[in-house]
């Protein structure tokens, strides 16, 4: 009797250990990650893509560097898709030499605004502006989350699909909010500075 519950238990312990395995071989990873996002940034970006990929088929991945050998963000994405298979989008970071991108497959070409995600502007582009801005207000994390998030609920919207772990609309606006009101800042500034060289000229 001990020694047919013994043999059930082991039976049922294999069958979890080839399930576990076999889930650990089908799961895909999104973000490659060079000490440059947190851990808990990771995370959340992986949970982003599993949704996505598992509910258009579409993998959007995370590169990020802190430097390259010569080569260019360009051919850093091109050598890293080689081994992809389509429909595909990157989004790469170099930090130690201020460069992002954002490389996709050619049938991504007109499934989401590629140049809205990395404009410069704070009213529009929701990456590089918070890079621009010091660590004391936002983190490379945070900028990099944003854009991803950015990135992959366009994505899913041009599907008709609404992604459940995205970041939302919400986040957005808030840091937009953030890059407007330092935007702003820096303007009045810059106007208070040329007033006072003004008044000192006459």
């Amino acid at each position: 009797m001990i020694s047919s519950t013994l043999q059930k238990h082991k039976k049922i312990f294999t069958l979890l250990v080839l399930l576990l395995f076999t889930v650990t071989l089908q799961a895909k990873k999104f973000v490659y990650n060079n000490g440059v996002i947190l851990n808990k940034t990771e995370a959340k970006i992986e949970q982003m893509a599993n949704e996505l990929y598992s509910k258009t088929g579409i993998s959007a991945y995370l590169l990020t560097k802190k430097k390259l050998n010569g080569e260019s963000i360009v051919e850093y994405e091109k050598d890293f898709a080689k081994k992809l298979k389509p429909p595909y989008a990157i989004l790469s970071i170099v930090l130690n030499e201020q460069k992002v991108d954002i490389y996709n497959s050619s049938d991504l070409k007109d499934t989401f605004d590629k140049s809205a995600i990395l404009s410069p502007y704070p009213w529009e582009g929701t990456i590089i502006p918070l890079l621009t801005l010091k660590k004391k207000y936002v983190s490379v994390s945070a900028a990099m989350l944003n854009g991803y998030a950015d990135m992959v609920e366009r994505i899913a919207e041009s599907k008709d699909i609404k992604l459940k772990s995205g970041i939302g609309s919400t986040n957005r606006d808030i840091y937009f909010s953030l890059q407007l009101s330092i935007f702003l800042f820096l303007i009045a500034v810059i106007g208070w500075y040329f007033i006072r060289r003004l008044k000192k000229s006459r």
